[in-house]
């Protein structure tokens, strides 16, 4: 991991943007440092000779910067033959990107793919619009911030990308944990798979025994009473002809008797 600049953003975006990149080897020297060859104090951190085999903190050989999607990068510093200033990686920061067919790392205010191709979306990248910055100093200045953590940890406890730092998606994690645990991922589908073989025999067995009980017992169910038809109530007119009709059977009834006796 290479030593990172440690400084205040806000002071270099102070400074205009093309005074700091024309005048970035003045802007970042050293020349007013005390001579340590010796030994000293700096900020309270005694310094001694290289004689006594103290390893002193290297110089910076890189500074943070953010690109368009808001993903954090290391940008190298130049310093010159003497060591003494570096650029803050200016050189940098005068790359651009272009919106229409996603090229970084040219200069200047043209696409030099879309001049080529004769772009109609970009009209030949004359589109100012289309083209922005490569890397920006501060996180807040991007413009198309993209999130990149959700709320799903990794499988392994003792992964950093947990809490803060989960993924969007299940298949997000299971991409991550294929490329950078294999054998701990491999270990835990195969216990995943054990559970699962372990479960399904526990079902088994109590389904089994579910139907040997029920074959012990016999087919038994709740009985279903048949529905009956409401009965209807007969009118009264209904009642006087059946009375009518009767004694007229008893009638014709003890007619037929009368003449077999005769």
């Amino acid at each position: 991991m290479p030593t990172v600049l440690d400084m205040d953003t806000t002071e270099e975006l102070a400074l205009d943007t093309d005074m700091v990149e024309e005048e970035s080897w003045r802007v970042g020297s050293t020349d007013g440092a005390p001579d340590l060859s010796d030994g000293g104090m700096v900020n309270g951190v005694r310094v001694r000779p290289a004689r006594d085999k103290t390893v002193t903190k290297g110089r910076p050989a890189a500074r943070r910067a953010w690109m368009a999607n808001g993903t954090e990068t290391l940008l190298p510093l130049a310093w010159d033959t003497d060591g003494k200033n570096h650029d803050y990686g200016a050189r940098y920061f005068r790359k651009r990107l272009c919106l229409c067919c996603q090229r970084g790392g040219f200069k200047g205010r043209q696409c030099p793919d879309c001049v080529k191709k004769n772009c109609s979306l970009c009209n030949s990248s004359s589109n100012p619009k289309k083209i922005i910055p490569c890397f920006y100093r501060r996180r807040a200045d991007v413009p198309f911030p993209t999130k990149f953590y959700g709320s799903i940890d990794c499988f392994l406890v003792g992964c950093i990308r947990r809490d803060s730092q989960g993924f969007l998606t299940q298949a997000d994690m299971r991409l991550h944990a294929r490329s950078m645990h294999k054998l701990e991922y491999q270990a835990h589908l195969e216990s995943l798979e054990i559970d699962k073989k372990d479960e399904v025999t526990e079902l088994r067995r109590r389904l089994d025994d579910l139907m040997s009980n029920m074959s012990r017992q016999g087919p038994t169910g709740p009985t279903v009473a048949t529905a009956q038809p409401p009965k209807k109530r007969r009118t009264k007119a209904q009642i006087e002809a059946a009375r009518q009709l009767g004694e007229n059977s008893k009638a014709r009834a003890a007619r037929r008797a009368a003449g077999a006796a005769a």
